[in-house]
């Protein structure tokens, strides 16, 4: 059924290609109009539209030149409109070149000249059993994006109808009511005027039918304007298949389900008030008098939200909150409390649990009623983003690419030279470019499946893999000696030469190879490793000589780098060195306002070295000192510079402790915030490490005050890796705490971590978490309090500012909607 299914995909595709002669044409007409008859708005509008249908179509089906033409050409559009150029001269044959260029294009990839990359992969047909017998009706003026999203939605058990205009939909709404409806407003010369067919749709189906939005537009305003029609989501186009799937049947759930609640109290007159109310409110409840039973119940009941009172016999309601939160079922059980204790203190201490809220008696039945809607509504969010952050695969040892480098980087920059090390496995095929001309696209995507299945069935405990592109896998392997990394990948190829494979319902026999490359500093960075383990998978497919080799050589058959000690005494600071912004994320915005400073040295190839791998070897103290100011002053200019960071935006900069000790850069900084355009507290957050405030306690408090009186912040980094710090806390006067990844990865203290998470929030600096490996991670750090995350796992560094993360919606409709944490 898999090739079937690809068959039809690639089917869609083909009947998409043939159709780009015709949308050629159209897009000729549309251009002659403009140019020939009267450049209208409305024209224009119709070209932005069409040409934002051909980059979605582009993207949907795998033709990567159409979607780069017709990308290039709306961002050309968007930047006529925005800074409201004349159509004339210069711009007039700038944009005529880009439309003939995607004309170009568009014919190319007909007559069948144009590069294709790989469909999307498909949806395993019974991956979502909760979708069989839904009825969706969708709405979509593209017809052949139409049948491709309808042949993934059909795949996984919806029924689908489709209707190419609103009236159609409507027509057939007087007949029957789906589950939900998909709707694209972006008609032709209409721009999202379709909205208001949204208000009539919405009169003739019932009040719980949601209706979602999808449209290339990315715009805030157009989100709003959706959103604020009553539909019950906007997507973007693209449409990642597996999200939309998983978004459509969260919404439908949340529309038709009945919330189970349990009501842990000891009084039973107040458990049975409660649950009158929210009886009345349609949620399913039962209420527990005996608080040491409500363990069993809730594992037989299996509620979707608990209410627990404070003060009762035998276990108080935090005790109990700790305990239903250790067990995997409940990790993200909402939780709300209800006392009439009105102790700040106490308060303090429930909500650095993690709970959803705190309900102070005596309390209007709506007040319980909107609080607990709330708390489920966050918690389906949150699963909701979890889920997006992470995007593990189903296959247990393959991980985020994101993060696979970014964990590569970290064993490159950790690992020393000795008898033990990490190592990265380049594992591939022979001819690979040969048998994917013999097979084709289609059959090579079903034999990486195949390869990938086998793989993954053989990686050990402390391994973890990708796949970078059919047939092309790496493996990041802890640390061993050099025989052991070459045994195990001789082993590896052993067994995937012998696995059965099939191509064409055939069986075909592989051969499968391997390179090795051992992890140490003087790679420099994640892509020079990958190429040194490429090398060495190449340098393995000319015959094999080193198999033969005495023990007393094999090491010298895995490439290690010889040391080259780079000369720093030359650099010139706006010549070679460059800032990147790593973004900060909260699960609970929509709009990034925090970022660290992200130093990079450009190599003799190009490449960007990473800080750690050159300030140590920078031992002139007034050169650090003068790289510091400067790396300070092109920060605060870059979100001084860009108005959408230069109100809001936080920079963490990360300096040389011996820099923050000279009494003249305090005011050198806060000459730098004057001159510049920033304005209110904190915009700048300067970094210490642990081992450093430990050992320099005094030094510390001065600095700390010292960056208080100028405004700026102060963050502990690479926290925890000293229980110490536990202790000390009360002496530091912290504004963020930036928890040590050793700690919250590997799960070894947990303890420890509490300790500080609790520590910090109870002095109001906020905690961040990074290079977080699991959704288990992300949702139980974000349940003991921490509210920001940073990594390449969560969103990658850029040189720009990029102020939107993985949450699509605006952030005002987050927050109209209840997302935000209480």
């Amino acid at each position: 059924m898999t090739q079937e299914f690809r068959n039809q995909l690639e089917a869609l595709r083909q009947r998409f290609i043939t159709s780009l002669p015709e949308r050629a044409r159209h897009l000729d007409n549309i251009w002659g109009y403009l140019r020939h008859m009267n450049w209208s708005l409305q024209g224009f509008a119709a070209l932005q539209q069409f040409v934002q249908k051909q980059g979605e179509a582009g993207a949907s089906y795998g033709l990567p030149e159409l979607r780069a033409a017709a990308t290039q050409l709306e961002d050309f559009l968007a930047e006529l409109h925005e800074l409201e150029r004349s159509f004339g001269g210069q711009e007039y044959a700038r944009l005529e070149e880009h439309v003939k260029h995607l004309s170009q294009v568009m014919m190319a990839t007909a007559q069948g000249i144009a590069a294709k990359d790989s469909l999307p992969a498909p949806i395993e047909k019974h991956a979502y059993p909760d979708a069989d017998g839904k009825l969706l009706f969708l709405i979509d003026p593209d017809r052949t994006l139409a049948a491709l999203c309808s042949a993934y939605l059909r795949r996984v058990g919806f029924s689908v109808e489709y209707f190419e205009t609103p009236q159609q939909c409507m027509q057939r709404l007087y007949q029957e009511s789906p589950d939900a409806i998909l709707l694209d407003p972006d008609f032709e010369r209409a721009g999202l005027q379709a909205l208001g067919s949204l208000h009539q749709i919405k009169e003739l189906v019932p009040p719980n039918t949601p209706i979602v939005l999808m449209s290339g537009r990315t715009d805030v305003n157009a989100k709003l304007r959706a959103l604020r029609a009553g539909s019950s989501d906007y997507l973007i186009k693209p449409l990642d298949m597996n999200r939309l799937i998983d978004r459509l049947l969260q919404i439908i759930t949340q529309h038709n389900r009945t919330y189970k609640v349990m009501i842990v109290d000891d009084d039973p007159d107040m458990a049975a008030l409660e649950s009158e109310i929210l009886r009345y409110a349609g949620m399913d409840v039962i209420s527990v008098h005996q608080p040491l039973q409500s363990l069993q119940q809730a594992a037989q009941f299996n509620p979707d939200l608990v209410i627990l009172d404070i003060h009762m016999p035998d276990i108080n309601g935090m005790e109990l909150a700790v305990l239903l939160r250790q067990d995997p079922q409940f990790l993200l059980l909402p939780i709300v409390f209800v006392t009439a204790d009105t102790d700040t203190r106490l308060h303090n201490t429930i909500k650095a649990l993690g709970v959803n809220a705190i309900l102070t008696k005596p309390f209007e039945a709506t007040e319980l009623i909107r609080i607990c809607e709330q708390a489920l509504t966050q918690t389906s969010a949150l699963k909701s983003r979890v889920a997006r952050v992470t995007q593990h695969t189903q296959l247990p040892q393959k991980i985020n690419r994101s993060y696979f480098f970014s964990a590569l980087e970290d064993e490159i920059n950790s690992s020393a030279q000795g008898e033990y090390t990490s190592a990265l496995y380049y594992i591939s095929i022979d001819k690979l470019t040969e048998l994917s001309q013999q097979l084709g696209m289609v059959e090579l995507i079903t034999l990486h499946d195949q390869f990938c299945q086998r793989l993954d069935e053989s990686i050990g405990s402390d391994e973890q893999w990708i796949d970078l592109s059919n047939m092309v896998t790496c493996i990041l392997a802890g640390k061993r000696s050099a025989e052991f990394h070459r045994q195990r990948c001789e082993q590896l190829r052993r067994h995937l030469n012998t696995q059965p494979y099939t191509a064409h319902n055939q069986p075909i026999a592989l051969a499968v190879n391997t390179g090795i490359v051992l992890l140490t500093p003087l790679l420099g960075s994640a892509n020079q490793a990958l190429l040194c383990a490429e090398q060495a998978f190449e340098g393995n497919l000319a015959p094999q000589e080193q198999q033969n080799l005495p023990d007393s050589k094999l090491e010298s058959a895995i490439p290690v780098l010889t040391k080259i000690e780079p000369d720093f005494s030359h650099i010139v600071f706006s010549r070679d060195l460059s800032l990147a912004f790593q973004p900060i994320i909260s699960l609970e915005d929509s709009r990034i306002e925090h970022f660290s400073v992200l130093l990079r040295l450009q190599g003799e190839g190009g490449e960007a070295i990473a800080a750690k791998q050159f300030l140590s070897r920078i031992n002139k103290p007034v050169q650090r000192i003068e790289l510091d100011r400067w790396v300070l002053q092109q920060a605060v200019s870059a979100i001084a510079n860009n108005s959408a960071t230069r109100e809001q935006a936080t920079l963490f900069i990360h300096l040389a402790e011996d820099t923050l000790q000279q009494s003249t850069f305090f005011s050198f900084t806060a000459n730098v915030l004057r001159s510049s355009r920033l304005r209110g507290a904190e915009r700048l957050v300067f970094m210490l490490e642990e081992n450093w405030v430990l050992n320099h306690l005094h030094q510390t408090r001065e600095i700390a005050r010292a960056l208080h009186d100028i405004q700026c912040g102060i963050c502990l980094t690479r926290a925890g890796e000293n229980p110490a710090i536990v202790d000390v806390m009360d002496k530091l006067a912290l504004d963020y705490l930036r928890l040590s990844p050793s700690l919250t990865n590997t799960g070894n203290n947990a303890a420890l971590l509490e300790s500080l998470i609790s520590a910090a929030t109870q002095r109001g600096a906020k905690v961040i978490a990074t290079q977080i490996e699991n959704s288990r991670n992300l949702s139980s750090l974000w349940l003991q309090g921490v509210r920001l995350f940073e990594g390449f796992f969560i969103q990658p560094p850029d040189e720009g500012f990029h102020l939107q993360n993985d949450i699509i919606f605006a952030k005002e409709f987050v927050q109209g909607n209840g997302f935000s944490s209480q």
